[in-house]
């Protein structure tokens, strides 16, 4: 019996440790792999899980731990060797060559390529895989034409093409469609049949219980539990994922709100790729208000945040802001009205990384009156206003001539935070404000958004950090797949309820899943 299970484990990873820059991403992983097997890697956004799995290929090193692939300890060298030897990644950035057919894609980088490269056989054994696991694909298409849900295709099967026994997807329904990640669960659930094992990585409750054999769940790196699914449900995988209630209150004093100094109305907002990321959503947000945004990153938070601010064209419905409507106002135009936004990319979005830290600083008050002489720009003031930021959010630096983009990431959220929360705006739009803070800093920051409210401003709050949402916010909506599951006031619902919302569960099923525990 215990040849047989040894036999047929395929990975086994034993205390694994994993720190960039001193900061822990995991603690003492375990986790193995049957043959057979799909196995769901569960957890919120930064909980560690690709950090892990990114180990198993050879990208990373452990700092502490041992790997073993079919009973055989693994040293890699080079990333290429897991492949080699039959472990291999979707990641969720596609590697695939855009310009390049599918037939070629899927020839390049082959380990048995030799200088001369049988076409007719490689040919033949790509169709042997898309026959047997039922792939529609044209192998003479550009890549770069297909739809998102095709370009998936083509990355599993050129794993299949490269024989791995091991196939590790990433978030792999992020950009598809409900009908494309559906055929995409059946083509994982034949793959797994042959006897291969394979580990899906994902933060929806919804797809673990569709496909999943065993779930493992992280939290900050540490691994919580191991089950099997039927030995489980959607409740006590949430509770799993977000642990305990936030402990920690910030002191919201009562203030005469203004209403509707931000209406949204049936908003539809597509991603980068083409995908709808905001679903008819409808809300609106008082003066004087925090509404905290809570969900696992990449369910249309960001989409929305840029939409709001101008950085991102809305595909239909209105967007208000004090009585106008600015649905159609550029960025720069929604800056001068009064709109404050700290996007959660800060070094492509939130800086020009070339230019100096007091250039940046000044970027969105440079036209005001008061900082001109005449035509011309009066940089005496404009350097002093820099350095009142520079003192005020205590951002360390050699000199403000520096380029922002060689600030250390702590120091460059700081010029960003410093910068925007220094205008006088109606409407703040905050992306994720104190990550890469340190303790004292983010007390800081926390506390500053707290004034912006106690002075009547609007305020969005888009955090992964629950400790934030239950200490900033008055109201709170959890955001998944583009749509609100719930938006209530802050207290109405336990951080178990919020960890259901962010699986899918409306607020209603939520309530009535709770009466019936």
């Amino acid at each position: 019996m215990s040849e047989k299970k040894v036999n047929s484990t395929l990975v086994l990873m034993k205390n694994i440790s994993k720190s960039f820059y001193g900061n822990k991403v995991n603690t003492d992983v375990e986790f193995k792999l049957e043959k057979g097997e799909i196995h769901a890697l569960l957890g919120e956004n930064g909980a560690g899980k690709t950090t892990l799995m990114n180990m198993l290929t050879g990208v990373y090193f452990p700092d502490e731990g041992e790997i073993y692939f079919k009973g055989k300890k693994l040293a890699f060298k080079f990333p290429g060797e897991a492949l080699q030897i039959g472990i291999g990644m979707v990641h969720q950035r596609f590697s695939l060559v855009g310009n390049l057919t599918v037939l070629e894609n899927l020839i390049l980088g082959h380990p048995e390529n030799k200088f001369i490269i049988n076409i007719p056989e490689k040919k033949k054994l790509i169709k042997t895989y898309m026959d047997q696991f039922n792939f529609q694909i044209d192998l003479n298409a550009i890549v770069g034409e297909l739809p998102i849900g095709l370009r998936q295709k083509v990355e599993i099967l050129k794993m299949l093409v490269r024989e791995v026994d091991v196939l590790i997807v990433d978030e792999p329904t992020t950009v598809l469609t409900k009908q494309e990640a559906d055929n995409l669960m059946q083509i994982l659930k034949n793959i797994a049949k042959t006897g291969k094992g394979i580990i899906f990585i994902t933060h929806k409750m919804s797809e673990v219980f569709q496909i999943a054999d065993k779930i493992t769940v992280l939290r900050k790196g540490i691994k919580i539990s191991t089950v099997n699914k039927n030995d489980t449900n959607p409740r006590e995988l949430a509770k799993m994922m977000v642990g305990k209630e936030s402990e920690i209150t910030f002191d919201r004093p009562k203030v005469n709100t203004i209403p509707d100094v931000v209406k949204v109305q049936d908003l539809f907002v597509n991603s980068d790729k083409g995908v709808l990321a905001v679903n008819s959503l409808s809300f609106n947000v008082a003066g004087g208000e925090i509404i905290g945004i809570a969900g696992v990153s990449g369910n249309g938070q960001v989409e929305l945040a840029d939409a709001l601010t101008g950085n991102r064209d809305i595909i239909r419905g209105k967007i208000f802001f004090k009585g106008k409507d600015i649905s159609n106002d550029c960025p720069v135009d929604r800056i001068d009205k009064g709109v404050s936004y700290v996007p959660g990319d800060r070094i492509n979005v939130g800086v020009a990384g070339s230019r100096s830290v007091w250039e940046n600083i000044i970027m969105k008050v440079y036209r005001l009156p008061e900082f001109k002489k005449g035509l011309l720009l009066n940089n005496k003031k404009l350097r002093e206003y820099a350095d009142k930021i520079i003192e005020k959010y205590n951002i360390s630096l050699p000199g403000i001539n520096l380029p922002a983009l060689l600030l250390s990431g702590g120091n460059l959220q700081k010029l960003i935070i410093g910068r925007e929360m220094e205008r006088d705006c109606d409407l703040y739009v905050f992306v994720y404000p104190t990550r890469g803070l340190d303790v004292g800093a983010t007390d800081f920051v926390r506390n500053a958004i707290l004034q912006l409210r106690n002075l009547g401003k609007a305020i969005i709050l888009i955090s992964g950090d629950f400790d934030e949402i239950f200490g900033l916010s008055d109201r709170i909506a959890v955001m998944y797949e583009g749509q609100f599951t719930g938006i209530f006031n802050n207290g109405d619902h336990s951080l178990e309820e919020i960890g259901l919302m962010m699986s899918g569960q409306s607020e209603e099923e939520v309530a009535k899943e709770m009466t019936n525990v």
